[in-house]
């Protein structure tokens, strides 16, 4: 199985079981972003950047500066810089913070601002994991982070290895919505210090810091797809996947069932097929047309889904309805899923 086709598995059983629920909206907006306001289990606190320093007077490695080799690239610290901020008090009590429930355990996920994380980046005291898919780590990721899906990393994640007790930054482009999911099974698998950047990596990239990849100098392109499914949906997730490079977004489904996902896809056109799923239904269709109007169970073509097995100690079932709606039950040890794309 390969780390792909093991993501996708993860995020069908997040939906499919509902292992992570009271998911915060994800937008894949800039600078001027504002947060969704959360559902009835999450909590907030009003935040206040800990940062005191004009952002152009803090010291620390830019993009663009001749930066120093990364020499040990599955540990999720950036190497030594020469320049780093000064050192200086943080109240991450002060952070607004995310309640995530993960396999029955409720997590509360820190919102760090970007500027405090880039202070910790800077200054190696903090690690990075990019929550997105390989495809977007590959194109463009902070130097020296690591890739570990939402919610629950690759088959062999580097952060198995690490030390339970570092601090662990998380970062998606939503900004926090698959972040704040990889950093809740961080901490539900045991880490003690874990947060997500607040701004997400959008707003990295918007203050210029270090950058890894293969077209870091990329200007995304937000594609919006709004949707509706039954109200009784609402407070759920809505999901958009791209087959072909497993990129993935997310989204809460709101109170009349209405839903709208920002995609930050890459290579992706108008005609690059991309399948959206709610709670009701599941269905596939050209970019262009689920950006053109509002999305619901008869647009497109109904998605079917296969699952194989790797355990005989497991069972897995699938339906498809006529109106798109798929139903899942699992009871595996050892699972995976694949996917029968309608093209």
């Amino acid at each position: 199985m390969t780390d792909r086709q093991s993501n996708r598995r993860r995020f069908l059983h997040a939906t499919g079981a509902a292992a992570l629920v009271g998911l915060a909206g994800c937008s894949g907006g800039s600078e001027s972003e504002n947060t969704t306001a959360p559902a009835s289990n999450n909590t907030t606190t009003t935040n206040q950047s800990s940062t005191d320093t004009p952002e152009n007077q803090i010291r620390g490695p830019r993009e663009g500066d001749d930066l120093p080799e990364l020499t040990e690239p599955s540990n999720g610290y950036p190497p030594e810089f020469d320049a780093v901020p000064e050192e200086r008090d943080i109240d991450t009590s002060a952070y607004d913070t995310l309640t995530r429930d993960v396999n029955g355990e409720t997590a509360e996920v820190p919102l760090v601002p970007v500027e405090d994380a880039y202070y910790w980046y800077a200054r190696q005291e903090a690690r990075f994991a990019d929550a997105r898919s390989e495809t977007g780590y590959e194109v463009s990721h902070i130097f020296g982070s690591v890739l570990s899906p939402a919610p629950d990393g690759r088959r062999l994640d580097p952060t198995a290895d690490w030390d339970k007790s570092d601090r662990v930054v998380t970062y998606c482009h939503c900004p926090h919505h698959l972040s704040s999911l990889r950093a809740a099974s961080l901490l539900e698998a045991g880490f003690e210090n874990v947060y997500a950047i607040d701004e997400g990596y959008q707003g990295w990239l918007d203050r210029n810091y270090p950058l890894a990849g293969s077209d870091t100098n990329r200007d995304y392109t937000v594609r919006t797809i709004e949707g509706e499914t039954s109200r009784f949906d609402a407070g759920e997730t809505a999901w958009a996947f791209h087959p072909e490079t497993d990129q993935v977004e997310a989204t809460e489904i709101g109170s009349d069932g209405s839903y709208t996902l920002e995609l930050k896809f890459v290579q992706v056109e108008e005609q690059s097929t991309i399948q959206v799923e709610t709670p009701s239904y599941a269905i596939q269709a050209p970019l262009g047309d689920l950006t053109s109007g509002t999305v619901t169970a008869e647009s497109g073509s109904p998605a079917t889904k296969e699952t194989s097995t790797n355990s005989t100690n497991s069972t897995n079932s699938t339906t498809t309805a006529s109106n798109g709606t798929v139903t899942n039950s699992t009871n595996a040890t050892d699972d995976s899923y694949s996917w029968q794309w309608n093209f």
